[in-house]
Parts: structure tokens; C-alpha cells; sequence
């Protein structure tokens, strides 16, 4: 009999339903819920406006409303397993509801982000099993280390090296600033980008008479220039051709990958964790630049195949980047397909 499992996740490029699919395919009945990321999220590390946020989702509870919402739209069904990626919309109520229908569930978390991005602590205490992708994240919290996965393609698609140098990510300024860098540098030496980065959030305050002041006093501050960099972002309005007002899709990232000879890796700062990108790249046996210095403990690490990136004053090898060569993936990295990964993940 297939058990029921109740799918907690992000909109992300679409991956939400491949997931969905695999659970299927390994014999769960999936719902799913956005695990929506809510603005003015007080979880988020890095904000000046704490207090504040707390008072607002303590008077407003958008997540709790988000999840009422959501389950009433299930018509009373009972789950044995809740499996949540990332806490954005966690909360005791959830877990009170889902208790109602069935007071054996087992509940699953994986945090595909990290704890210098967002502080999940109070949550992570309501689940049964939890894992993150970032080393140090696991050792800090006691929590199982999983690495992320990667979605295996079957459909044929083959590679023929349209571009030099690939990346597609969410935009802040940190990693645009590090792209246009390595443009200028790519510019004068003939390689063919790939490079898109959309805006994936408005911030609470979103306004344009804000905007227009902080855009005119001209500030250094990094939290102001974040601010008007993020607006023009999303209103479209950011000079700069790799800046792209929404994502594309799965399939495009994985056909664009797929036909570039080099995959450019830009994780958050501090962050410890591989990225999608990172494994997929590994997996296609492409040629990696990243700034994740934490790879090179890992003993799949290849220096043949993985360049580290300063961003801080990137220096790349185009010479290298322009060579057509591909790698056989290692045993460690083919054990993060996605099937692979669930299974490990449910059934441990």
C-alpha cells in the first residue's frame, strides 16, 4: 500500500515537481504546499529590522495563514510522512493539524539553505530528522549532513558546446559584481557567456519614493546600495544585459548547462554547502569555477576539473576554460541523484 507523504517545498526553476514526480515514481501519494518565502521574514540572518519583524508576523501569522489556506484546500487528508525542504512556512499549527489526522506521522526536514542566510533553530526542534547541506551548519546544530542533490535527464539531450562560461542564479549584488569582473576579463580573450541572474524577491519595503531618495543621496552603505541594486532589479530597470526580470526555466538550465564547456559556481558568502548547480555541474562531468573553498577536502575534488575562484580578484585560466574536455563523475557525486537521495533520505 503507498504511503502518504506531504511535500513541504519552495518554487524553485520547477525542481518542486520533479520532486513530486520521483516520490511518485517510489511509490508515495504527494501533495504539496509552497513553502513560501514570506517578506519581512524575521529568520533571515542579516537584517537590521529584527524586532520589527517578529512584531509583524506575531500580529499578521502570514505563515500560518498560508498553511490554513493550504491544508483546508486537502479535504481532511491524513499523511504518514511530512517531508519539508527548507522552514519558511513551518510552524507548531502545522504540525498540530497534521497530528489531528494521523499522531504517528514522521516528519523529515532538509535545509538547502544556510544559517548565515537564515536561522531556523526553533524549527529544526519540531522535526523528527534533519539534515543541511553546509558542513559546518550540521556540526553547529547537530544535525545530519546530506549534500544536495542532482535531477538525472532522460530525454535525449545531448552537448554540443554552444557557450565558454555558464551561470544562472538569483541576482544580489555580491554575485553581479563578481560577474562583471570576470565579463571584462571574458571580453578580451573571446569567450562566449551564458550569465542570467533574476530577482527572486521584493523586499517588504518596496517603493519607489524610497528608491528615488536612497538613489539620489548616492549612499555607500551596503544595505542601501543592496536595496536600490534589488529595485531596479525587479522593476527591470538595472543596466546591465545579464540581469533578467524573471527565472527560466528547468529545462532551459539544464539544455544551457548542458551546452557550455565550463559551469561558474557563486555561492553566498560564507556559505559552506554545494549548490544545485555545483552537483549537477559534477555529475555532467563539466568543468567547474567556484568560490566554495570547502571543496577541496572532499575527495572527489579533481584540480583538473574544479578551479577556485578569489572573487574578490578573480583570475581565471581561459585557456583552460576553452578547452573541450569532459570528466567521469565520481561514485560520490552519481549517489546524490535525486531517487538516490530521496530513498536514503525516507528510509534511514
Amino acid at each position: 500500500m503507498s504511503r502518504r507523504i506531504l511535500l513541504l517545498s519552495p518554487k524553485y526553476y520547477g525542481i518542486e515537481n520533479v520532486i513530486g514526480a520521483r516520490l511518485k515514481s517510489l511509490d508515495y501519494e504527494v501533495d504539496w504546499i509552497e513553502n513560501k518565502n514570506f517578506h519581512f521574514d524575521y529568520h533571515v540572518s542579516k537584517t537590521n529590522l529584527r524586532l520589527l519583524r517578529r512584531i509583524y508576523f506575531l500580529l499578521f501569522s502570514p505563515h500560518i495563514y498560508h498553511i490554513k489556506r493550504a491544508i483546508k484546500k486537502l479535504e481532511g487528508k491524513s499523511y504518514d510522512v511530512l517531508f519539508s525542504i527548507n522552514a519558511y512556512s513551518v510552524s507548531p499549527y502545522l504540525f498540530k493539524k497534521l497530528k489531528k489526522r494521523n499522531q504517528s506521522f514522521h516528519s523529515i526536514l532538509y535545509i538547502w539553505d544556510s544559517s548565515s542566510m537564515y536561522n531556523w533553530t526553533s524549527e529544526i526542534k519540531l522535526f523528527d530528522r534533519v539534515y543541511t547541506f553546509d558542513p559546518d551548519d550540521a556540526a553547529k546544530y547537530n544535525i545530519s549532513y546530506k549534500p544536495n542533490f542532482y535531477v538525472k535527464q532522460d530525454d535525449g539531450l545531448t552537448s554540443f558546446f554552444k557557450n565558454d562560461l555558464y551561470f544562472v542564479g538569483k541576482f544580489n549584488l555580491y554575485r553581479y559584481l563578481v560577474i562583471e569582473q570576470i565579463n571584462d576579463m571574458a571580453q578580451k580573450k573571446d569567450i562566449t557567456l551564458f550569465i542570467k541572474l533574476w530577482p527572486w524577491y521584493k523586499t517588504f519595503y518596496h517603493n519607489y519614493f524610497i528608491y528615488f531618495f536612497l538613489k539620489r543621496i548616492k549612499a555607500s552603505k551596503e544595505l542601501i546600495v543592496e536595496y536600490v541594486s534589488n529595485y531596479e532589479a525587479v522593476e527591470g530597470i538595472f543596466n546591465s544585459d545579464f540581469v533578467i526580470k524573471q527565472s527560466i526555466s528547468f529545462d532551459d538550465i539544464q539544455r544551457h548547462m548542458l551546452n557550455s564547456k565550463v559551469v561558474l559556481d557563486l555561492p553566498y558568502p560564507k556559505q559552506k554547502g554545494y549548490t544545485h548547480r555545483l552537483i549537477d555541474a559534477l555529475a555532467k562531468g563539466k568543468k567547474v569555477i567556484t568560490t566554495n573553498l570547502q571543496i577541496k577536502s572532499e575527495q572527489f575534488y579533481n584540480s583538473d576539473q574544479i578551479h577556485l575562484l578569489d572573487s574578490v580578484n578573480p583570475n581565471i585560466d581561459f585557456n583552460w576554460v576553452k578547452e573541450d574536455v569532459s570528466f567521469p563523475a565520481d561514485e560520490f557525486i552519481l549517489n546524490l541523484e535525486l531517487s538516490i537521495w530521496l530513498k536514503s533520505i525516507l528510509n534511514e
